[in-house]
């Protein structure tokens, strides 16, 4: 309820300014009907209650013929009367569980990975949770966005690991587009609403978008291929170089230097031998957590090149190795040639250059191909750093 003195006040104020600036701390459904009831008792009927904006408990009424008066206010339509946060939220509340569902069906039916998933539908839930916040706060700053966004991140993440249980490299991988997209639904709502602002319960079937395209638009994924190229020094003639990357033998925990690749959760080498068989060389490669896998020598010559391919099967990659989007040989990502160049600097000095082709097949290649780009070059670091450090002692 409003104080009579403060009604008081406001009537004063209408008749001789045409409206009235007032204080109140709490402002809900009884106060506003209580103050239209004061203002219809005393002949007002055409007016409107606005909201000072960047204030938290200040407000207005202004009569309809006093627009002329208020250009020094910074007013707000008064679209939210203090509600539980429980009815507040439940249109969000139902947004949110018809994506849920969407990305449970995507997920049984193995397209986590689509552009609808992935990009689509942050933007709408990050449009629908800033809509959700400004509705209420109209004066809530930009710089509110980002956190915001980082909270709607964590949800999105928390519903990954418990519901889908998604491993770490996806969620890392993926983490900063997510992120991007919400922050990108956000600033677009927060332009709409105070660009062209009409409150509505109706923004809310934005979260119908996810699902409309989800089923109308086909695959968009295309095969991309990228080479990554990393190259080191290493004091030790040729001919010992090109023998200790035939011959890895096992690989001791601290030679592996640390890289935030493996914090990602990728495992590391633990063994690497070439062999000579009835069908040629071949190299057999051992990493952490049972994964195992050939590579097929297509050209060695002493002590310049090796050159290969690779060879998986079902038993390569053990269940829960990797992440079931960033398998080797998988739907998204294949490693097709690998080669060692070894160019002589001088008798005691080498260039080892480590070259990897690849493919990659998403409907965001371009962001896909940052990922696979770095983390090659990663891997490729950590295999010479190996070599160097063995060959230099």
């Amino acid at each position: 309820m409003i104080a009579e003195d403060v009604k008081k006040q406001i009537f004063e104020d209408l008749a001789r300014h045409r409206y009235s600036v007032f204080q109140t701390i709490a402002w809900d459904a009884k106060c506003r009907t209580d103050l239209v009831e004061a203002l219809n008792s005393h002949g007002y009927v055409h007016f409107q209650i606005h909201k000072l904006r960047y204030t938290d408990d200040q407000y207005a009424v202004v009569l309809a013929d006093a627009k002329n008066s208020i250009e020094h206010l910074v007013l707000e339509r008064e679209y939210s009367i203090q509600r539980g946060f429980l009815k507040k939220k439940m249109p969000l509340i139902v947004a949110g569980l018809l994506i849920a569902l969407i990305v449970l069906y995507a997920s049984k039916d193995q397209n986590l990975m689509s552009s609808t998933i992935v990009c689509l539908i942050p933007i709408v839930l990050g449009a629908l949770f800033e809509y959700s916040v400004i509705k209420d706060q109209p004066q809530s700053l930009l710089k509110g966005v980002f956190k915001r966004s980082g909270i709607a991140l964590l949800v999105i993440l928390v519903f990954a690991i418990i519901v889908l249980r998604e491993g770490t490299i996806c969620l890392v991988i993926l983490m900063p587009i997510i992120y991007l997209a919400l922050l990108l639904g956000a600033v677009v709502m927060r332009f709409i609403c105070f660009t062209l602002w009409k409150p509505t319960t109706k923004i809310y079937s934005l979260a119908l978008l996810p699902l409309i395209f989800y089923f109308a638009l086909p695959d968009l994924s295309q095969h991309n291929y990228g080479q990554t190229q990393r190259e080191m020094v290493i004091y030790a003639p040729q001919e010992q170089v090109f023998k200790a990357i035939n011959h890895i033998g096992s690989i001791q925990a601290e030679e592996v230097p640390d890289r935030f690749i493996f914090r990602m959760g990728f495992p590391k080498p633990i063994f690497g031998m070439t062999e000579q068989r009835a069908e040629g060389m071949v190299r057999t490669i051992q990493w952490e957590r049972g994964v195992k896998f050939e590579e097929r020598v297509q050209a060695s010559h002493a002590p310049y090149l090796l050159s290969w391919d690779y060879q998986f099967n079902e038993n390569s990659f053990p269940k829960g190795s990797l992440d079931d989007h960033v398998e080797v040989g998988g739907k998204y990502f294949d490693l097709l040639k690998t080669d060692y160049q070894l160019e002589k600097i001088d008798a005691k000095t080498t260039k080892l250059i480590l070259t990897i082709d690849y493919r990659v097949s998403t409907e965001y290649n371009w962001y896909s191909k940052l990922w696979v780009n770095y983390i090659l070059t990663e891997f490729s670091d950590v295999v010479m750093t190996i070599h160097k450090h063995r060959l230099e002692q």
